[in-house]
């Protein structure tokens, strides 16, 4: 007898490790560092003992080269996933830095088409891996009786980091960011996306 899986409902993470950023990752580090500089306080959003800028990367020309980086890969994951054609795509974006310590609580980002982030510099794998929560979890009725934790059992995936790896992932999924255990900043820019008809 043959019993044959079928996955219903995927969801999806994408990513893309860039072929420069060892050039590009110590320029965007420089900026990172000068608006912190420039705004010591920062914004208190999810992030725990952490540093986070505005959401206005989107309108520094300083960030040209990232915003269009973000919008190109966010283009071609919605052209996979037969989005409509002549949209436009718009995002927010933002830093952040996580010293040791730091981290990021669960949360999602509602009214986006797409969420992610960009590594600039970290200490890997002590600095913390990005998390993501099964959005099934809430109206699993019964655990299962398991001795090995699967795809399909696991409540929390981790994505281990990496410089110069970007994530992309739906909005409204569930993620956070473990504790920063390194000895030193976990730096990387966060960003929203959303897809509409043309203005």
């Amino acid at each position: 007898m043959e019993i044959i899986p079928k996955p219903l409902f995927p969801s999806m993470v994408w990513t893309t490790l860039f072929d420069d950023r060892e050039t590009l990752n110590p320029k965007l580090l420089a900026l990172a560092q000068q608006m912190r500089q420039q705004d010591q306080q920062g914004v208190d959003k999810s992030n725990l003992k952490g540093w986070q800028s505005d959401n206005i990367l989107q309108t520094l020309p300083a960030f040209d080269e990232i915003n269009l980086r973000i919008l190109q890969v966010c283009q071609r994951i919605a052209e996979s996933l037969h989005f409509k054609p002549g949209l436009a795509f718009y995002h927010q974006a933002w830093v952040n830095i996580s010293p040791p310590g730091a981290s990021n609580r669960i949360h999602y980002h509602p009214n986006c088409h797409f969420s992610g982030v960009y590594y600039i510099s970290l200490k890997a794998p002590e600095c913390g891996s990005i998390y993501f929560r099964d959005p099934r979890v809430a109206s699993r009725m019964m655990t299962y009786p398991i001795e090995k934790i699967t795809e399909f059992t696991a409540e929390e995936v981790m994505m281990p980091p990496e410089e110069g790896r970007m994530y992309v992932f739906p909005g409204w999924m569930d993620h956070g960011v473990e504790e920063n255990k390194s000895d030193q900043d976990r730096v990387g820019i966060s960003f929203n996306v959303l897809a509409t008809p043309q203005r």
